[in-house]
């Protein structure tokens, strides 16, 4: 992957190659400025290649059916100040297809349970929640909607140990669910 052109262009990525099946997970660790976020937003589609092949779900990276069925958690996600964490969930379960509103409802409630968001948190405006809060609710955002394959960019920053923890048993019952699970981290995730 290569930024830019002539002689400005930088090399971001090379020769780089992995398989990523059901039921696994792969980090990739690695320093700031590595590569790690780059090959993210290739998988997501965000970015296309300027070599190689990619293949996501069964096709070209990007695609509708590979979107539909991926989670994301940006390293710093956006935060819908006006918000509360349900409707925020709610929002991106909507915009992932979620359809029947009780369906959705139970999916919001299952989703911010999951992630460790107590019924007060959950009715709370995100300009209150601090940045380990906020790493949750993206974290069910990305879970919402049930997704096969879950991509993830530094997903522990901003947790704590124990918030760390959680993030790790949840990562554990996707895989054990059959899903697959990309993420990336310049920390040790054991």
């Amino acid at each position: 992957m290569t930024y830019g052109r002539g002689n400005r262009a930088v090399e971001a990525l090379r020769g780089i190659d992995f398989e990523l099946k059901s039921g696994e997970c792969l980090g990739l660790l690695g320093a700031n400025g590595s590569g790690k976020s780059t090959t993210l937003k290739l998988v997501l589609g965000i970015l296309r290649p300027t070599a190689g092949d990619l293949v996501v779900l069964g096709g070209p990276a990007g695609r509708r059916k590979a979107r539909a069925a991926t989670g994301y958690v940006p390293e710093e996600a956006r935060r819908f100040g006006a918000l509360s964490g349900r409707e925020t969930v709610d929002l991106f379960a909507r915009l992932q297809g979620v359809r029947g509103r009780v369906d959705r409802k139970r999916r919001v409630e299952d989703a911010l349970e999951v992630v460790g968001l107590t019924p007060k948190a959950r009715g709370q405006r995100l300009s209150t929640y601090s940045r380990g809060m906020a790493r949750r609710l993206a974290m069910a955002a990305a879970w919402v909607h049930a997704p096969r394959l879950l991509v993830l960019d530094e997903p522990t920053s901003g947790l704590d140990p124990l918030g760390a923890e959680e993030l790790l048993a949840l990562l554990d019952k996707h895989r054990r669910r059959g899903g697959a699970t990309l993420l990336s981290t310049h920390d040790r995730v054991t």
